[in-house]
């Protein structure tokens, strides 16, 4: 059986060559990264839900210095997408909503790992032993069922770091 694996891990070298790290678009050899911290324009809640793919504007709280030269001014104001949007469910499940696709002046994509993942109040950590504290009296366990969890928030004096990585293609 180990000759087996052997000869396939031969055969995959043979038909998949290493590739070279300076040739992907990522380097990993190169942790250099910078923060780049955001504020949002406006106070954001899931309350009223909107569409996936919608923007959302923040702003720059400080600027930003790679070796001493500034890449971002203070202020400077920066879209990012609206990827996911999942909403509350029984048992106290919160919102949450994904950011994804921070579009930066003067930097690509590509060297950003700019994902943001807020999440509401998580109700399931208590409605879970209520739950099965109720079950032995008929049917009142599952009025637990009825509850949601929070709303996820965004507010104007809360601060997202995005990082940006100057050595990445």
């Amino acid at each position: 059986m180990n000759k087996f694996f052997g000869v396939i891990l031969f055969i995959s070298a043979l038909i998949f060559p290493a590739v070279n790290a300076k040739e992907l678009d990522y380097n990993y050899q190169s942790t250099y990264s910078v923060p780049i911290k955001l504020s949002i324009t406006e106070d954001f809640s899931t309350k009223e839900p909107p569409n996936e793919g919608e923007k959302l504007q923040f702003k720059v709280v400080e600027n930003v210095f790679v070796n001493n030269t500034k890449i971002l001014e203070k202020d400077t104001i920066i879209n990012a997408k609206i990827e996911t949007i999942i909403t509350s469910g029984m048992n106290g499940f919160p919102d949450e909503i994904i950011l994804n696709n921070f579009e930066i002046p003067g930097i690509k994509n590509s060297q950003i790992r700019n994902e943001y993942i807020k999440t509401g109040q998580n109700r399931a950590f208590w409605v879970y032993p209520l739950k099965w504290a109720l079950t032995p009296i008929p049917f009142v366990g599952s009025l637990t069922n009825l509850i949601k969890g929070g709303h996820a928030q965004i507010k104007t004096d809360d601060i997202i770091t995005i990082y940006y990585y100057p050595e990445w293609k």
